[in-house]
């Protein structure tokens, strides 16, 4: 096997810190009414578009609780620092601060929610105290999730471009398997990769890919407050 050389290491486990952490009819006849068989295929198909419909019928916070007390456990592959630690210190109406523990370094992150978006508004790297960073003066403006959820919503950020590109994948992790789950593709200049959104739970997984590297973090245990 390929050994990675320690600069290739620190940069994969710089991304996962920084990045913390979707005929024109003309005949004028009467139509005849339906036939049942022809009824079933119709209410199927509105059915189908119900469900498509879901994600963007719940509220963004659903797809990233920020309820205090609430802990997420992720397993790593492929980097050693591809496990960590999630866990909200401090919540206060439409903010909320992550500690966030990958075995070495902690990050402190405060995130805002609106109906529209969710952003990290503060990042503070080696915190090491708990300090509560709710009432910091912003230094942050990045965009984890917004609306419309619908696979092809796009938003530029400066550390990528991000875009929804599935809305029902379904992803399999030691802590569950997740079905209907939010993908989000984040393109670099020499890299991509993708976070997985389930409601009720937050982020189930992050796949990072680069040449021949591979890194993932799955959610292995959770609690939600």
């Amino acid at each position: 096997m390929m050994k990675r050389s320690p600069v290739t290491s620190v940069l994969i486990m710089l991304i996962f810190i920084m990045f913390f952490t979707g005929c024109l009819n003309l005949n004028k006849e009467t139509p005849s009414p339906p036939s049942k068989d022809q009824q079933k295929p119709q209410k199927e198909e509105q059915k189908s578009r119900e469900e498509e419909q879901k994600p963007e019928e719940l509220s963004l916070r659903e797809y990233f609780p920020l309820t205090e007390g609430s802990t997420w456990q992720y397993l790593g592959e492929g980097n050693e620092f591809a496990s960590f630690t999630r866990e909200v210190l401090f919540a206060r109406e439409d903010q909320a601060q992550i500690i966030e523990n990958n075995g070495g370094t902690i990050s402190a992150s405060v995130f805002k929610t609106t109906d529209e978006e969710i952003t990290r508004v503060f990042f503070q790297g080696e915190e090491y105290n708990e300090t509560n960073f709710l009432d910091e003066e912003p230094n942050d403006n990045l965009i984890i999730l917004k609306k419309p959820l619908k696979v092809g919503t796009k938003w530029e950020t400066s550390q990528g471009t991000r875009e929804i590109v599935e809305i029902d994948a379904i992803v399999d992790t030691p802590a569950g398997k997740f079905e209907d789950c939010i993908k989000v593709r984040i393109s670099l200049e020499t890299s991509t990769y993708y976070e997985y959104f389930k409601d009720g739970i937050g982020m189930v997984k992050r796949e990072f890919t680069s040449e021949d590297t591979t890194v993932t973090s799955t959610l292995e245990k959770y609690e939600i407050k």
